[in-house]
């Protein structure tokens, strides 16, 4: 979840979100991405700092492929309608990436070589007869 922090210019301050309540210089809230989405206009610097924004997503490519412009969110979004599965803790941007690089380009299947059986040939014993009878 981002943090805003509050930075003045005075040491009150109004948030400008009516719902929330007003800020006092280096004062840190918890907001959602959400929230930084609809106030982007309002709270940027030298007012606010915001700490774990993920930004606007960004289509490097215009392709609709995720690419490093893309939110977290985005492309788990993307993943998602792909039926990609993702692990339920915490995945980096770039792990992320990986899954829709391995979803673009699956990894050719390892033929199945199997080993051949040598058949057992049989081969007659000859048995010498000895001269003394034996």
């Amino acid at each position: 979840m981002p943090i805003i922090r509050y930075n003045g210019p005075s040491f009150y301050g109004r948030c400008p979100d009516p719902r929330m309540t007003d800020f006092t210089r280096g004062e840190e809230k918890e907001v959602s991405q959400t929230w930084v989405d609809e106030w982007r206009r309002v709270i940027g610097e030298p007012k606010f700092t915001l700490i774990g924004d993920e930004g606007v997503t960004v289509d490097a490519g215009l392709d609709g492929i995720p690419d490093a412009g893309w939110r977290n969110s985005d492309i788990k979004a993307w993943l998602v309608e792909r039926n990609v599965t993702i692990s339920r803790g915490y995945t980096t941007k770039s792990g992320l990436l990986t899954l829709v690089e391995e979803t673009l380009n699956p990894p050719a299947p390892t033929p199945v070589v199997e080993e051949a059986v040598e058949e057992a040939v049989e081969v007659p014993i000859e048995t010498e007869t000895l001269e003394n009878g034996e």
